[in-house]
């Protein structure tokens, strides 16, 4: 378990080092070759309204300026992350093929003021495959932020804000090797300022700030495939993460010392500060699924097999809390089992959640922890 604990560290920071990278690249393109943009890059970079006119030098087609303007807010988003911790969730493997197979139908937008930090990195264990401008493409992660339309602004996500953006980090395939030939990034808005909203709906509001660049109707029906794909199982992770019995623990807590001493100034290239998400439940599940989850041999049923105890698909369920049922709060329900007679009499059927205290300290006084808020009584049912 520690072996296989520690080779996925290593590897979600070799995954994070990488969007790191690239998107360091992208800035020091901007900054050297499109001096223009700095202004609106500083804004774009610490969460504040984008107030500046850029004046773009002759040459320059309209597509051309939305293009760069675009890279500047994928790289004003990772500058945010990285202001505020470099908070990285580090999610299991066996947990993360759960969420990306969870349903959910109408989402309470409100629930995503209770996402434990601030402007959060989520590393894929295994990537999600899409298709991209024609092309085969792999989803390695993406970040989160906060967003305002008037005036327009990419924010912190304890700030106040209209709805929660991603921003996708998606790899490139060539179509003969399938080696990865170049990475690409998507923006997108999600309306989490409404009370409550459909994954069609969301995937109709990310689109819409994207019409201007559709020139064919095929482009339109491709683009909104895409932002299915995406916002989709995003979708379930992300309340996933604000459910009140998610699987989260923090990394060890390093107690301060006793003596007064001045604060040093927080290194900029420091490293990613991981979160496991999903590392008790994962194992367990994927544990009782090795034992249970086979086809025996029967009788009484005309194909001469019935099938094994197995689990269904995990989905999110609102349930009512506190005095008179008038709070509401959401939990993701486990996989639950089916023919549970047939399991073996030492086989744990792993039906619930074991609650993991989540850890509300943060070891070096500057990483993006938010605040612990309580389930708002009022959210609809």
């Amino acid at each position: 378990m520690m072996n296989s604990r520690h080779s996925r560290a290593l590897k979600s920071r070799d995954i994070s080092e990488t969007f790191v990278e690239e998107l360091t690249s992208r800035e020091s393109d901007l900054r050297r070759n499109h001096l223009w943009l700095a202004p609106k890059l500083d804004q774009l970079s610490t969460g504040r309204p984008v107030t500046l006119r850029h004046t773009p030098p002759p040459g320059l087609t309209v597509a051309e300026q939305a293009d760069l303007i675009d890279i500047a807010s994928h790289v004003g988003i990772y500058r945010m992350w990285a202001r505020r911790g470099r908070v990285t969730y580090d999610l299991n493997e066996h947990l993360a093929a759960e969420l990306y197979r969870s349903t959910s139908d109408t989402l309470p937008g409100s629930i995503f003021s209770h996402l434990p930090h601030i402007n959060p990195l989520i590393v894929l264990p295994d990537p999600w495959p899409v298709r991209y401008k024609g092309s085969d493409g792999l989803v390695r992660g993406f970040y989160l932020y906060g967003y305002n339309q008037v005036p327009e602004q990419q924010t912190y996500t304890d700030e106040d804000i209209e709805g929660l953006g991603l921003l996708f980090v998606i790899d490139l395939l060539d179509e003969e090797t399938w080696e990865v030939r170049g990475q690409t990034h998507i923006r997108m808005n999600i309306p989490t300022g409404l009370e409550k909203f459909t994954v069609a709906q969301a995937v109709d509001f990310a689109a819409a700030r994207a019409e201007a660049h559709w020139s064919r109707a095929r482009d339109k029906r491709a683009a909104y495939a895409l932002f299915e794909e995406l916002l989709r199982p995003a979708l379930s992770v992300l309340i996933y993460l604000c459910c009140d019995n998610r699987d989260l623990a923090e990394p060890p807590v390093v107690k301060p010392s006793k003596a007064k001493k001045r604060r040093r100034p927080v290194a900029k290239n420091r490293d990613p500060f991981f979160v496991e998400v999903g590392w008790r439940v994962g194992p367990a599940l994927h544990a009782a699924r090795r034992v249970a989850g086979r086809i025996q041999e029967g009788d009484g049923i005309p194909s001469g097999v019935q099938q094994a105890p197995h689990q269904r698909c995990g989905h999110f369920r609102r349930f009512r809390i506190g005095r008179a049922r008038q709070g509401v709060t959401t939990r993701w329900v486990m996989p639950y089992w089916v023919r549970l007679e047939l399991l073996a009499d030492d086989t744990d059927p792993i039906t619930t959640v074991v609650p993991v205290d989540e850890q509300r300290h943060d070891p070096l006084r500057r990483r993006g922890l938010k605040n612990r808020r309580r389930p708002e009584a009022g959210l609809a049912a």
